[in-house]
């Protein structure tokens, strides 16, 4: 039987990824024209972050923390359908195999093995650092949710790339003062997004890079996170295989599923 129970704080073995997001979304095609009267900020934004996600996709990962005190590299394996839905499972080390994080609409938990114990992440941890990772549980329900939360705008435009600025909206409940996206247009890619805090400052960076043809979209293989008061840390993921032809079998993103993986 699986024990459940909300944690008081976040634990450091809970650490599993969850998923940057993006590939076109189906329908979505840009204008040749690249005139901002051509290009719309929420459909570009919408773009981007569903990247890696498709209809569903099935991924192995490889995502290295670097802190100023220790580093680590883990290997997983992640499912996901359509923006609500994504189970992560951790392949290595052999101290973590097993242990599975699942999302469905707002909710998390985690699962791990070693102890036969369900967690399930209480909205007072949605702001904690994931396993001392430059990611946070509020990054997993929310990054995939932009156009949804934020005022988007296109404030600059050049030949092959348009920067999108997105102001949070008045009852949106998010960590983010302003988001700044660099896209590239020709690919439809990220290229970097900078993110500010409730002041103005700019206290985080993400960088989109080694950019390959899957599947017939555009993807950037790598992705890393540093912030900008350490700029010595990062977090960083690189996909080593990923496809978007995966139909998940009934009950994989379920609770009973990431005890039985």
């Amino acid at each position: 039987m699986i024990n459940e129970r909300k944690i008081p704080q976040f634990q450091t073995g809970l650490l599993i990824f969850f998923i940057f997001l993006l590939v076109a979304l189906p329908g979505y095609t840009l204008l040749p024209e690249h005139s901002e009267k051509a290009l719309d900020a929420v459909s570009l934004i919408r773009a981007v972050e569903t990247q890696y996600q498709g209809d569903n996709s099935h991924g192995v990962m490889r995502m290295t923390i670097k802190t100023s005190r220790w580093s680590r590299t883990l290997t997983m394996e992640s499912w996901t359908e359509g923006r609500e839905k994504f189970l992560t499972r951790i392949l290595a080390p052999a101290k973590e195999k097993g242990i599975c994080t699942l999302k469905v609409d707002n909710d998390i938990w985690n699962y791990l093995p070693g102890v036969d114990r369900l967690i399930k992440i209480p909205s007072s941890l949605m702001g904690e650092s994931w396993m001392g990772s430059h990611l946070t549980n509020d990054d997993l329900v929310k990054e995939n949710k932009i156009d949804e939360l934020y005022k988007l705008e296109i404030t600059n435009q050049a030949s092959s790339t348009v920067e999108i600025t997105g102001i949070p909206s008045a009852d949106a409940a998010v960590v983010w003062g302003k988001l700044v996206y660099k896209i590239d247009i020709e690919k439809m890619v990220p290229l970097t997004i900078e993110f500010f805090d409730e002041d103005g400052e700019k206290v985080r960076l993400m960088t989109f890079s080694e950019v390959k043809m899957i599947e017939n979209r555009w993807l950037p293989m790598l992705f890393r996170i540093t912030p900008l008061d350490k700029p010595q840390e990062f977090t960083e993921v690189i996909y080593q295989s990923i496809s978007f032809s995966f139909l998940p079998p009934a009950g994989t993103f379920s609770l009973k599923s990431m005890r039985n993986r």
